[in-house]
This record gives C-alpha cells, sequence and structure tokens, in this order.
C-alpha cells in the first residue's frame, strides 16, 4: 500500500519529469509513494490513452485546461494513500520529506499539514497554507482538493481558508518544500506564469473566492471561530482566527473591541 500521493499538474511535461526524478530521490522511502503526474496534451495518441501506469507511477493525459485545478482534481481521483500532496513544477521537498511528514501527523485523520516554503519573508500571511498537503479523509469529506470552481488564482487563499475554517490545519514549519517562485527570482518566468498572473485571472478569482467565503460560512462557523478567536492564547492563531472571521464578512469594530476586552481581563 502506498502511504502518500503525489499529484502533480502541469503543462510543462519536460519540467515535471525533472521534478518527479528529484522527488522520489529525495524521498526515504521512494517504492511507497504513489506519483500521479497529470499532463496537459496536445498529442491525440495520448489523449486517447488517458493514462499510463508503471510501478508507482501514473501518467494521465488531458485535452488542455487553463491552471493547476482541474487536474489537480483529476489526478486525485487515482489517489490511494492516506496523505496527498499536490507537487508542483517549481517545488522541490528536503531530503526524507516523506519520512518527515508521515510522522507529522495521524493521517488516519481530517487534517491539513501547513509546511515552510522559503516565501515567507516576501509572503507573510501568516494565514496562508504553503504546499497544499491534506489528508484522504479531508479530501473525500470535501470532495476535492482544490475547488473545482477556481482555474488556478486563488484557488490557495480558498484552500487556507476553508481548512482555517474548520480547524484543521497542523503547523509543521520544520519541514520544508522550498517553492521556486518566479516573483522571488528563484524560477524564471515563462508564458504559462504570465497568463495565470495577469490582473483580469486575479480580480476573477478574487471574486470566486469572495463569493464561495460567503457561500460556506454561516452562523455556526461564526459562533465557533468567535470561541475560537477569545479563547486562544497564542497570537498567530488568534490572528488566523480573525482572519476567517473578517474575510467572511465579520464586523471588524466588534471584533476589535472584543481583542481589547481580552486584553483588559488578561
Amino acid at each position: 500500500m502506498f502511504k502518500i500521493s503525489c499529484i502533480h499538474p502541469t503543462c510543462r511535461p519536460k519540467l515535471a519529469k525533472e521534478t518527479r526524478s528529484k522527488w522520489l530521490k529525495l524521498a526515504k522511502n521512494p517504492s511507497k509513494i504513489e506519483y500521479i503526474t497529470c499532463y496537459d496534451s496536445f498529442d491525440e495518441e495520448e489523449i486517447k490513452l488517458k493514462v499510463k501506469k508503471k510501478n508507482n507511477l501514473i501518467e494521465i493525459y488531458e485535452p488542455y485546461s487553463f491552471g493547476i485545478v482541474k487536474k489537480c482534481n483529476k489526478a486525485a481521483t487515482f489517489a490511494k494513500g492516506d496523505c496527498i500532496i499536490v507537487a508542483t513544477d517549481d517545488t522541490i521537498p528536503e531530503k526524507n520529506w516523506d519520512e518527515k511528514v508521515l510522522k507529522a501527523a495521524d493521517w488516519s485523520k481530517e487534517i491539513v499539514l501547513n509546511t515552510r516554503d522559503g516565501t515567507e519573508l516576501a509572503d507573510q500571511r501568516l494565514y496562508m497554507v504553503k504546499t497544499v498537503i491534506l489528508s484522504k479523509k479531508r479530501y473525500q469529506k470535501l470532495g476535492y482538493v482544490l475547488h473545482p470552481e477556481f482555474a488556478h488564482v486563488y484557488c490557495d487563499n480558498f484552500h487556507s481558508w476553508i481548512s482555517h475554517r474548520d480547524n484543521v490545519v497542523i503547523q509543521r514549519k520544520d519541514i520544508f518544500f522550498e517553492h521556486l517562485h518566479p516573483s522571488i527570482g528563484k524560477s524564471k518566468i515563462d508564458k504559462f506564469y504570465l497568463e495565470a498572473s495577469t490582473k483580469k485571472e486575479y480580480d476573477k478569482g478574487e471574486n470566486i473566492f469572495q463569493k464561495l467565503v460567503k457561500k460556506n460560512f454561516n452562523k455556526d462557523n461564526e459562533k465557533e471561530l468567535l470561541e475560537r478567536f477569545k479563547s486562544e492564547e497564542d497570537a498567530t492563531e488568534k490572528y488566523i482566527a480573525a482572519f476567517v472571521l473578517l474575510t467572511s464578512g465579520f464586523n471588524e469594530k466588534k471584533l476589535t473591541d472584543l481583542l481589547k476586552t481580552n486584553s483588559s481581563i488578561n
């Protein structure tokens, strides 16, 4: 049985295969890792073939689709491991990453793991979950890895938001999956990055995000988050609870007043 299923959506087949090789070489037990790559293909024979399997490698060939979301969710339908990790063309894990991830949590439970990716100085949004790592149980509850209404932009924002809403995030910043992001000079900007980074795509993604937040937040969620905000002693976790509340439309002044009240009590 595979312990981990890596799902890798890509529009860059050569780079994706190089990245896959690095992930498996850096793993302690590569034979226990199921690596599923979903390619954008323009080859009619590949598209007819649909799926190719060899040992622990699965290759899926799909007609072109913009962004990672559709390919991620397609790849996830093949996942057998209790832990699902989204591998990308520009992410490289540390040595023995698989052993560290498996020891980090009980993967039979509904959880999301938040690791370090090397962009923390440039991106100081403490609520963002870096590298999409979730349990099979969490995937089965949601029915997706990344919400299917997104194409690419803002899918990680919603993954972070709904994971914190449900309080399933385990913080493990000692585990490193380096994101070689073009915006911080760790990799080259190419046409695929440029196509996904337009103002039009960001506006579209933000609108979908706001719509889904409203759709997925109710009075029970608000009550639970308020209790979490009031009782939480850890500053980062309190900030995250505030993020979920404020993003969901909770009155900022009320939250500030609650913070002042808590501070005076403490």
